[in-house]
């Protein structure tokens, strides 16, 4: 058949149905072949690869060939074809939280990250005794906790340990929810809104969707702010009378607009902003009713969470973008009234050091930044990358704020969540993990930034360069997600024979008795929590001295035990410095003392007793 021909047989409509159904199968099969051959590279996977870099190293080239399908294919639905399906997209965006969020838990036989372990440990006493345990100041916020309890005992299960594995998937697929309608509440287009949930989970490394308070307070935050954003906003004649009321604002406004020449900005820079959905009052009272329920819920499980939602709403009432305007006051009177009468047990013992970390600005920042950049080279240059990482993604969503403002399309309340969890570093260094907190509190906002610099309003002008730019920006995240997220893998695994040690040790030690150990490396307390004495001789450098670790054990007549382990050794060395081979020397140590006797053993942990028990003295 002649060239021109077949031009003509291509253009026909029999041809065109044929490429557009042959086109929407494969746009249908990406993810699915992604899915299983990702899922298949991960299986092939093994722990032992694991290296001082952490989870990057044991991955097959195989997976990132599924990313960049995976990729490829949203882009192109997003972009190129003019009506992507949302249930496709939602696909592409669930496989992708499957290949990043659940990468540790299909190669690593048990579940990671040891604090999960103590959190289960917790949920077993509340669900074996009906109260909390007094021990422990984290149950001063015992809301999930009790939650995780119930859920067990509901389910027909011994413990919550089942549930770890997944938790990480589950939450990220909430947190991408209630980001969606975050971001179709931000902006005038919806690829926009779908690229922003693309963005956030390659850009989501700080990894606290773990089984632990945090995660499911996180929830709780975005379906607050969702619903304000949906629901609780004063309409454009409501803003402009207010506008209208406030007083001197006429030398105010002149450097404002001297400032938008400067930034090339138009005179109405926020002119698409959306406006809320009109509710009857008693619609009205009952979705703020669930806000209060919510924040309540947060307020006794989470002792970080609920400030920053009290900070989040009172920097929208200051845009005047929440029409609730005694909503921060409210909450702030429930959190406070919990604080002063149910979290006695906590702040009572640390109110000292609460109140001299408020208003430590460069304490904290120190902390959360410059304080954790420490340990050996690999793990010095994982924490200087998600640093470089963090800076880059903040000054790409001051772009995308840029792009939106040019366009029309600039939003008040979106700034205004980006900007109030800073509130918090006012407050305290939360363990120097507070600069984690506020990057992950303000992530949404920040994620629906970082898509307006692609999509900053409506759709783009070009679809292809768009397209191409976005899977740049996505392959860019998603290769520093498995640094940044799983840098630390080769000692926040939990490794089988440290369990078995573990195990081992429930079996045997009489109740009362003390556990030893080197570092707090170690996947204990996961049951009988308030039966023993659990103790971390040393996290930062470890004992030196021999009498350390045998003073510690003597001092409880009912027995002590040792527990050295590679894992623990691991940690020593990579998070805190110590030099190779340290944790082999103290071992080697302890064993020709002969002041100890080795109990248990396998290929990577030791149990140690007193070869002279204190009842023989």
């Amino acid at each position: 058949m002649p060239r021109p021909a077949l031009l003509e047989a291509a253009k026909s409509p029999r041809w065109a149905v044929i490429y557009d159904r042959a086109t929407n199968l494969a746009m249908w099969l990406s993810p699915v072949v992604a899915l299983v051959l990702g899922v298949g590279s991960l299986v092939a996977s093994t722990p032992n690869d694991i290296g001082p870099f952490g989870l990057v190293q044991a991955l097959r080239p195989m997976l990132y060939f599924c990313l960049a399908l995976l990729t490829t294919s949203f882009v192109t639905v997003l972009f190129i074809r003019r009506s992507g399906p949302a249930l496709l997209l939602a696909v592409h965006v669930g496989v992708l939280v499957v290949l990043l969020h659940g990468a540790a838990t299909i190669i690593e036989p048990v579940p990671r990250f040891t604090p999960a372990w103590l959190h289960v440990g917790f949920a077993d006493y509340i669900a074996r005794t009906g109260h909390t345990l007094p021990l422990d100041a984290r149950m001063s916020w015992p809301g999930f906790f009790a939650l995780a309890a119930m859920v067990t005992r509901a389910a027909g299960l011994r413990n919550a340990m089942p549930l770890l594995g997944w938790t990480p998937v589950v939450f990220n697929g909430l947190y991408g929810m209630a980001v969606y309608l975050i971001a179709r509440n931000t902006t005038m287009d919806r690829r926009a809104a779908w690229l922003a949930v693309w963005l956030f989970y390659p850009a989501n490394w700080v990894g606290q969707d773990y089984f632990a308070p945090q995660g499911l307070n996180f929830v709780f935050y975005l379906v607050i702010v969702a619903a304000l954003l949906m629901w609780f906003r004063p309409s454009r004649l409501e803003r402009m009378r207010r506008r209208l009321r406030r007083m001197p604002w006429y030398h105010l406004g002149l450097i404002t607009d001297l400032m938008r020449r400067a930034l090339g900005l138009p005179r109405r820079p926020m002119q698409g902003e959306r406006d809320n959905l009109e509710l009857l009052p008693w619609q009205r009272v009952g979705l703020m009713s669930m806000v209060i329920v919510v924040f309540s819920a947060s307020t006794v499980s989470h002792q970080l969470t609920a400030p920053t939602v009290v900070i989040s709403v009172a920097g929208l009432v200051a845009v005047h973008r929440c029409s609730v305007r005694t909503l921060p006051l409210l909450l702030g009177v429930i959190m406070g009234a919990y604080v002063s009468y149910l979290a006695v047990a906590y702040w009572s013992g640390h109110l000292h050091q609460l109140l001299n970390s408020i208003g430590d600005v460069s304490g904290t920042v120190s902390a959360g930044a410059t304080q954790r950049v420490q340990g050996d080279p690999a793990h010095e240059l994982v924490s200087r990358t998600r640093l470089l990482l963090t800076a880059a993604i903040w000054g790409l969503a001051g772009v995308g704020a840029w792009r939106r403002l040019r366009r029309g399309a600039g939003d008040l309340a979106l700034f205004a969540l980006t900007v109030a969890p800073f509130g918090v570093i006012l407050l305290q260094s939360y363990g120097g993990e507070v600069l984690l907190r506020v990057y992950m509190f303000a992530l949404p906002a920040t994620a629906v930034l970082l898509a307006g610099v692609l999509i900053p309003a409506g759709p783009p002008t070009s679809r292809w360069f768009s397209a191409i730019a976005a899977a740049l920006l996505s392959a860019a995240l998603i290769g520093c997600f498995y640094v940044t997220r799983y840098g630390n893998e080769i000692f926040e695994q939990v490794r089988p024979a440290d369990v078995e040690a573990i195990t081992w040790l429930y079996d045997r030690a009489p109740r009362k008795s003390t556990f030893v150990a080197i570092t707090s490396n170690v996947p204990w307390r996961f049951k009988a929590v308030e039966q023993y004495t659990y103790t971390p001789l040393s996290d930062d450098l470890g004992p030196q001295e021999l009498e350390a670790i045998e003073g510690e054990m003597r001092a409880n007549p009912r027995g002590a035990f040792l527990v050295m382990s590679k894992a623990q050794n691991v940690y020593a060395e990579s998070f805190y410095g110590r030099p190779p081979g340290w944790g082999k020397r103290l071992e080697r140590q302890v064993i020709r003392s002969g002041r100890f006797r080795v109990v248990y053993a396998n290929p990577e942990v030791k149990i140690f007793v007193l070869a002279r028990p204190p009842r023989e003295e």
